[in-house]
């Protein structure tokens, strides 16, 4: 978890630079790719990550670092994003790099945003998190990283197409596969739904049942959780007929879950 001055630190960062990556447009995925390179590469070297936010260099010291690390490699704005990382003070060494992929991916839905598809990758994103909610062997499968790629996105391709998933969607999930950061692929996906949520400032609410939704029923628990989020809210519905009955909902990372399926497993559990 982020100590306070990360917590300062980063969102003093995003408030900086949220209008520049709104102006980029759909340019703004490029920014994130690159934001993501140097995730990467600082994710793979504590030593780097040390020398970027120790408080025993000044913060000048640092963005020169920085510079000499990055610049002239990366476009401008990535530029100054890294600079003005590596300036703030911060709780621990990774935190700056949980915050560059937090920027990173603040970028990829400005390039959304850009292109208008906002809640199509966020109904998608909430789809592929229900489609795997169910299945702990491919979960457990799509979270080894000792696996190769190849391997795991087979695996992904036989419970969903991402073929057929938006390009901004396949480019999120093929991310948090690729780089995991220590975190099991459903909490990822959590954490990307929550996050795209909180960008659109309105929850996608992702409904799987056997059979169509009724008009009524839309109406109904639209209504409700409009109530209970406080928020406008957007349904999207799945119809899986393996679910059997009942229905799955999901907003975000919670999830409520009264199909047969689902009941079956708790009671395999309990009695376990």
């Amino acid at each position: 978890m982020h100590g306070e001055a990360s917590l300062a630190s980063e969102k003093r960062v995003r408030d900086e630079f949220s209008a520049q990556l709104r102006a980029e447009g759909e340019h703004a995925l490029e920014i994130a790719r690159q934001l993501l390179d140097t995730t990467a590469v600082l994710d793979a070297n504590a030593r780097l990550q040390r020398a970027l936010t120790d408080p025993g260099r000044s913060a000048d010291e640092r963005v020169a670092l920085a510079d000499t690390l990055f610049g002239g490699r990366v476009d401008a704005l990535t530029d100054s994003i890294l600079s003005s990382l590596a300036a703030k003070r911060w709780s621990k060494a990774m935190h700056i790099v949980n915050s560059l992929e937090d920027i990173a991916v603040d970028a990829v839905f400005f390039a959304a945003d850009a292109q208008g598809v906002t809640s199509q990758v966020s109904a998608e994103l909430s789809r592929v998190h229900s489609a795997l909610l169910n299945l702990p062997e491919v979960l457990s499968g799509l979270s080894d990283t000792r696996a190769s790629w190849d391997a795991r996105a087979r695996l992904l391709n036989s419970v969903i197409r991402t073929d057929e998933l938006h390009p901004l969607t396949k480019f999120l999930i093929d991310h948090v596969a690729h780089q995991p950061r220590r975190r099991r692929f459903l909490s990822a996906l959590n954490w990307l739904t929550g996050r795209i949520s909180e960008h659109e400032g309105e929850r996608v609410v992702t409904v799987t049942t056997a059979v169509p939704l009724s008009d009524d029923q839309r109406s109904r628990i639209h209504d409700a959780y409009a109530k209970k989020l406080g928020t406008s809210v957007y349904i999207d519905s799945i119809v899986d007929p393996r679910v059997l009955g009942g229905m799955r909902i999901q907003h975000g990372p919670n999830v409520t879950d009264t199909t047969v399926v689902a009941q079956l497993q708790t009671l395999q559990r309990a009695l376990a």
